[in-house]
């Protein structure tokens, strides 16, 4: 029986970079789509029309690599604070988002292509509405549980990073909330601060990524170094 080989620590943390790529499709996409203000339309407005499996793919296809990279958090960080909290977040995070391409969002007043506004809330767009909030409660959860852990380890621009970020994701995600009328489904500017909130948040997670991959590679390197010691966590990858 041929046994596969599991993924390096490395390659699954890499995932982790999908979060950014995320940002950068939104943006590109925004700015192409015909009829669409990324300025006034929130960033799940484009899953409606003819090209809105792109939007429903970068959903999915994103909540798969940051499940994939929970997987590799759980293996970088054998011990120590937030070990186990730490991978639960991340894959919450990437299954609300998984969600949120599964059930897209229900068509609008200010942004219909193709289709009519419903009467009344769908079930799909009832269960979409939901999982901004579950992404970005996760999303600075994950943020409060490695700023502790780079505090104990004595990384205190880190730390003050990751705080700064678990605060200033939600309160730019409710600021865009704001500029939005529930009721009416219409609105301004809140689409800008979708994309900032956006931006702060999985930037922050690409940057972790990054920062994760390269102690990983400092543990390949120091011999013998399997779990955490010190200041720094080391992994085997």
């Amino acid at each position: 029986m041929i046994r596969s080989r599991p993924a390096p620590i490395r390659t699954l943390l890499a995932c982790g970079l999908a979060a950014p790529l995320f940002v950068v499709v939104i943006l590109i996409e925004g700015a192409l789509r015909p009829g669409y203000r990324s300025v006034d339309h929130f960033i799940s407005e484009l899953s409606l029309g003819r090209w809105g499996w792109i939007q429903i793919a970068n959903f999915i296809v994103t909540g798969l690599l940051l499940i994939a990279f929970a997987v590799g958090l759980r293996r970088a960080l054998p011990t120590g604070r937030g070990f186990r909290s730490a991978p639960i977040l991340a894959t919450a995070c990437g299954l609300a988002l998984i969600t949120a391409g599964v059930f897209s969002m229900d068509p609008t007043p200010s942004y219909h292509p193709d289709s009519s506004v419903p009467d009344k809330p769908t079930l799909h767009g009832t269960i979409h509405g939901f999982m901004p909030f579950a992404v970005y409660l996760a999303l600075a959860a994950l943020a409060c549980v490695l700023g502790r852990r780079f505090g104990a380890e004595r990384r205190r621009a880190w730390m003050w990073y990751c705080f700064t970020t678990a605060v200033a994701t939600p309160a730019t995600f409710m600021l865009a909330a704001t500029q939005y009328n529930f009721q009416t489904q219409v609105g301004h500017n809140h689409g800008l601060w979708n994309r900032v909130s956006l931006a702060v948040g999985f930037g922050w997670l690409g940057l972790v990524a990054l920062r994760l991959i390269l102690d990983a590679a400092d543990a390949r390197r120091a011999p013998g170094a399997t779990r955490t010691s010190g200041r720094r966590f080391t992994a085997r990858s």
